[in-house]
């Protein structure tokens, strides 16, 4: 009996264990708020994003919160300042919340959640645990100090062959000297700062003579440093010109030369030596490569018949590409003038007549100090010499139409005289009718009504005059009558 009573108790004991370890364990309802910045630093005047993210163990149901911050460095730009928020999706277990704010002030300032609370569909309070976080603001003066100025080299190179003098990050110009049959060399190097860039490395063809390459360095803060290297390839035979009292050397390579637009690779014999070219079939130029002792090659066009050489330059602008050059006869009323075009120096004529007036002057656009220039040039793409009209202001050329000018001007002229014609007419008739209106006025001064009484008028008196002697006469012949008898 005792053993049957043991039994039923160690069932029941094994029975309430095994029900007791299958219950499901209850947890804490819990939650968080936190606060996050895109920048722990920013310059006055920029903006930064700040997001505050809600999220809970179990699912969230409501929540509400307060952001605060210092309101004399931070400006709020875009989101609400309190959030209160209830939601019937009961999966949602947390939710973001994005932020503008902007730099106002030196300074920093924390950027905290205040009487926030989060509850779950039961509307159970939940245990919240809230993180902030800080932003420093400083000016820009202050963000450039803190930029690293370093902007040396720690090596410089070029592969398998050695510079002199040796590389030091203070030393900024370099010569090198390779066989002449080097056409290719390498430039190696190395920023001693990470945050520095650095520009000039990498392969680079060279040609016989002086070559010269820079390496620029730029540190963080933007300051930068240059170097040189020079690198000389031999030339036994070299063809010298000298041109502006500077010594020139034609170049033997064509791979470092380009060929313009409408122009074909050629060669072209200097002084008993074939060197590379271009020649257009439209303008008949040929071109071959110039370079003085700065390395920088330059293409020339060349006049066989005297051995010349004339630096090729072009004038690109959106439809017309010209070579300029230099006129043989210059427009009426246009005196000549230097310009710079895309960075080079061009000769041009600015109008400065003061005879066209009217539509002429208007038509021909190009009147001082309104930025239109005339430039004398071969077009590229045709082949045909004349004068263009430049816009500085457009960087536009389009063709400047002399005839229409030139028929502008004479009947300009001609204008002109029949003016000056009808005006000594008119002035003639001025003259006439003053004349006129001068004795009118003279016989005006002696009318009738100049005299305030009839018996002063001039007229009367010559009447009386004249019957005064009758009457006299009248009288007296009765009285010589008498005598006589």
């Amino acid at each position: 009996m005792e053993k049957r009573i043991i039994n039923i108790l160690t069932i029941i004991i094994i029975s309430f264990a095994l029900i007791m370890t299958n219950i499901p364990k209850l947890e804490a309802a819990t939650g968080t708020m936190n606060v996050r910045t895109s920048k722990s630093s920013v310059v006055v005047g920029a903006t930064f994003n700040v997001s505050v993210t809600i999220s809970g163990n179990q699912p969230i149901g409501s929540w509400q919160y307060t952001i605060q911050y210092d309101s004399s460095k931070l400006k709020l730009v875009s989101g609400d300042v309190s959030v209160a928020e209830t939601i019937k999706d009961d999966s949602t277990k947390s939710k973001t919340y994005n932020y503008t704010f902007k730099a106002i002030a030196r300074g920093t300032s924390s950027i905290s959640l205040a009487a926030y609370s989060l509850a779950d569909f039961g509307e159970n309070y939940m245990t919240v645990t809230s993180s902030g976080a800080k932003v420093t603001v400083i000016t820009q003066a202050e963000l450039e100090a803190s930029y690293s100025k370093n902007n040396n080299l720690s090596s410089l190179s070029v592969k398998d062959y050695a510079l002199s003098p040796e590389f030091n990050k203070d030393t900024l110009e370099y010569s090198v000297k390779v066989p002449s049959d080097v056409e290719k060399i390498t430039l190696e190097g190395a920023v001693e700062d990470k945050k520095a860039s650095i520009t000039g490395l990498g392969e680079f063809d060279v040609s016989e003579g002086e070559n010269k390459f820079e390496v620029t360095v730029t540190a963080e803060n933007g300051s930068q440093k240059t170097y040189v290297v020079k690198v000389t390839v031999e030339d036994v035979n070299p063809i010298e010109t000298v041109i502006d009292g500077i010594t020139y050397t034609v170049v033997k390579r064509g791979s470092t030369l380009t060929a313009p637009s409408t122009f074909e690779a050629t060669t072209q014999i200097i002084n008993g030596i074939e060197v590379p070219a271009f020649k257009s079939s439209i303008t008949n130029f040929v071109l071959v490569g110039l370079k003085s002792k700065e390395g920088t090659p330059k293409l020339y066009i060349y006049d066989e018949k005297d051995n010349s050489f004339t630096l090729y330059r072009e004038i690109k602008t959106e439809g017309i590409l010209i070579f300029p050059g230099k006129a043989k006869v210059v427009p009426d009323n246009y005196k000549k003038v230097k310009i710079t075009i895309n960075d080079e120096e061009v000769e041009a004529y600015e109008y400065s007549g003061t005879n066209n007036k009217g539509i002429l002057k208007k038509l021909n656009a190009a009147t001082s100090g309104n930025g239109f220039y005339l430039i004398y040039g071969t077009n590229i793409e045709t082949g045909e010499e004349d004068f263009y009209q430049f816009d500085t202001k457009l960087n536009t050329l389009s063709r400047y139409n002399r005839e229409l000018i030139d028929t502008l001007t004479k009947e300009n002229k001609n204008y002109l005289l029949i003016i000056i014609v009808l005006s000594v007419e008119t002035l003639v008739m001025i003259l006439i009718l003053l004349v006129s209106f001068v004795k009118k006025g003279k016989k005006k001064r002696r009318s009738k009504k100049d005299f305030a009484n009839f018996d002063d008028f001039p007229e009367k008196n010559k009447e009386v005059k004249k019957e005064e002697p009758k009457e006299k006469s009248k009288e007296n012949k009765p009285e010589t009558k008498k005598e006589e008898k």
